[in-house]
């Protein structure tokens, strides 16, 4: 009876350990796939906010360009004949 019992102790430390272990292995991979995910998600976002930047700059441009030649009559010079001044002494 005795031996028995000790078995039945010995069986269910075992299973214990085995699940124990089992659950951290599931919990490791689980954490590894949605890392991934996030980085998926990651890299999307960057994406869209690079479309967005370069939307809102072609608009900007093209919506600056027209409002200085419909109000003012003016075109915006390219960037290599921009003359920067230096008004801090």
């Amino acid at each position: 009876m005795r031996i028995m019992l000790n078995i039945s102790i010995f069986f269910i430390i075992t299973l214990s350990a085995f699940s124990v272990i089992y659950i951290k292995h599931q919990n490791r991979i689980m954490n590894i796939e949605i890392e991934s995910i996030e980085k998926k998600k990651s890299v999307e976002v960057n994406k869209y906010k690079e479309l967005l930047n370069a939307k809102a700059t072609l608009l900007d441009k093209e919506l600056v360009g027209k409002s200085f030649k419909e109000n003012l009559g003016m075109d915006v010079p390219s960037r290599n004949k921009i003359i920067y001044l230096n008004l801090a002494e």
